[in-house]
């Protein structure tokens, strides 16, 4: 009976509403290649322009660190938790759903766990059949880190096992827009390098590379996302076992921790704590996915983010703010086992050097990811019927064409079997259209 009221009132809250279409913009790629801080900037702009935009974080567990950004820019946002996209396909759905009802965002801006693939199949195509009418596009952008690709081009050993590389490869496999992001921690002397690697291997695919702090370089990739044409997606051929494996090596920890003192120093021995977990990584030759901190003393709030690819002084950014009390949030995902990281964590804050500050942990949560499992998959293209409206008009362009018969009709005629992706407006109500 409470179900039954509370959809109710939910009705009549929506009932008047003119809803629009959305740009539903999933964004996918490894773990520490800048998703989230691309996302924020992107949404922050758009946000300064007047334009509403939803953001949709995922992360393994109950507390993602991710959510926290967005929180930054005051977006309505939501959270699919404990699992992928993937895996929690209704649950994405509903998130979807929800934003489109109560806040009715131009753009929702949906973040993949780091270390989730073949998005296309369990992802993109279920959202085409099930929430299309919601949809003005639907996209996928693949973020990689610009020096993590750069090393794989080349043919480097990277530091990652084979398994986990698999990821990485599908990841870009399946991108409609690869989007190389941190082109501003590249060498000089590797862009032509990076450039010529990407000509050769990655031709056919579209590619645009940014750093996520450059305001142009944001426009660009949305404007580049407004542009991509209609495209047939093919859905991965992925071995699941190596994918699950990959999966399975990659620890995952979050914690919260609280340090208390008397004497104004309490962010400094935050600094030591992350010092010393860094050193520790670093002394084993952990392979980094991603390590976020965020530190909070009062309204004064500092995001640090690492990865395999960061080797600078990161002390010489971040200051440690003189106060008594400081929260920091831990999230980390590496390529080891789960009681090897704990202990790293123990070690860091057991020696000699915290006598006089009291910490205390609120939150620790460690796992090992499983093997995926999706919730629905869709292998084969999802073609347009005879009855739809998009196919009929494309093939009278075609008709006339033919027709025509010359050499410039002829070189633009289109692909009649094309993926119905039911997003082009076309296909009004009664008209007997199965998209």
């Amino acid at each position: 009976m409470v179900c039954l009221f509370i959809l109710l009132i939910e009705i009549l809250s929506n009932f008047g509403k003119n809803f629009v279409r959305m740009k539903l913009h999933i964004v996918g790629g490894f773990l520490g290649s800048g998703k989230t801080a691309a996302i924020n900037n992107a949404a922050k702009r758009l946000a300064s322009g007047g334009i509403k935009v939803g953001v949709i974080t995922n992360d393994l567990d109950k507390y993602p660190e991710d959510k926290c950004l967005v929180y930054d820019n005051y977006s309505p946002s939501e959270e699919v938790i404990n699992g992928s996209f993937s895996s929690n396909l209704d649950n994405l759905s509903d998130k979807i759903v929800r934003l489109h009802q109560n806040d009715q965002p131009e753009y929702i801006f949906a973040e993949s766990v780091g270390s989730c693939t073949d998005l296309v199949a369990t992802v993109l195509k279920p959202l085409m059949v099930f929430n299309s009418d919601i949809f003005e596009s639907l996209t996928l952008s693949i973020f990689v880190d610009a020096r993590m690709l750069l090393s794989y081009l080349k043919g480097d050993k990277l530091v990652y096992g084979k398994d986990v590389l698999y990821i990485f490869e599908k990841q870009i496999e399946e991108a409609d827009l690869l989007v190389i992001n941190k082109i501003d921690l590249l060498m000089d002397a590797d862009f032509p390098e990076l450039k010529r690697l990407v000509d050769n291997n990655l031709n056919g695919k579209y590619i645009i590379s940014q750093d996520s702090f450059n305001p142009q370089n944001l426009e660009n990739w949305l404007d580049t996302l407004a542009s991509l044409p209609s495209r047939k997606r093919s859905s991965l051929i992925i071995d699941y076992h190596s994918y699950g494996k990959g999966e399975t090596d990659l620890t995952w920890l979050e914690e919260e921790y609280t340090f208390s003192s008397s004497n104004n120093d309490a962010g400094e021995f935050v600094f030591r704590f992350i010092d010393n977990i860094l050193i520790g990584i670093d002394q084993q030759q952990l392979p980094i996915g991603h390590i976020k901190f965020r530190l909070m003393q009062g309204e004064q709030v500092q995001n640090m983010s690492f990865t395999a690819f960061d080797n600078d002084d990161w002390k010489n950014k971040f200051v440690p703010i003189p106060s008594n009390l400081a929260k920091l949030i831990l999230n980390a995902r590496l390529e080891t086992r789960n009681d090897i990281l704990l202990t790293i964590i123990k070690n860091s804050i057991s020696s000699d050097s915290f006598s006089g500050i009291k910490i205390s942990k609120k939150i620790s949560t460690s796992k090992q990811s499983g093997v995926p499992n999706p919730t629905n998959f869709i292998s084969k293209e999802v073609r347009c019927c005879e009855e739809c409206i998009c196919l009929k008009k494309l093939i009278e362009r075609n008709a006339i064409r033919i027709a025509d018969g010359s050499a410039v009709a002829l070189t633009e005629l289109e692909d009649e079997k094309f993926e119905c992706l039911g997003l082009c407006g076309e296909c009004g109500e009664g008209d007997g259209c199965c998209c």
